[in-house]
């Protein structure tokens, strides 16, 4: 358990979130005064419901738009063959428009 106070924290949070990514349980302190703790997230279907009806009560409450298709973005065999010649003379010409 590591103890820091606000404004410690707030200059090297980073470092303070990979100790907490790491497993280490983080205590805040202002004025030494423990105020807060930072605990490691649980990846558990807990977490996974809990999520999920936070993600409802935004979107009913208008807050958050669902997205209504459940795909994935597969740039994988979607680009076409590009003529590299082509490309050089268009590049070519338009440099000659600035002499």
């Amino acid at each position: 358990m590591i103890t820091v106070g606000i404004r410690n924290l707030r200059n090297s949070l980073s470092k303070y979130i990979n100790l907490v990514k790491n497993g280490e349980t983080v205590l805040i302190t202002d004025h030494n005064k423990i105020v807060a703790e930072i605990i490691p997230a649980e990846l558990s279907e807990r977490n996974d419901s809990f999520l999920k009806s936070y993600i409802d009560e935004q979107s009913q409450a208008g807050k958050m738009i669902k997205a209504t298709m459940n795909t994935k973005i597969d740039s994988t065999g979607t680009e076409e063959a590009v003529d590299s010649d082509l490309i050089i003379d268009i590049y070519n010409e338009s440099r000659k428009e600035r002499l």
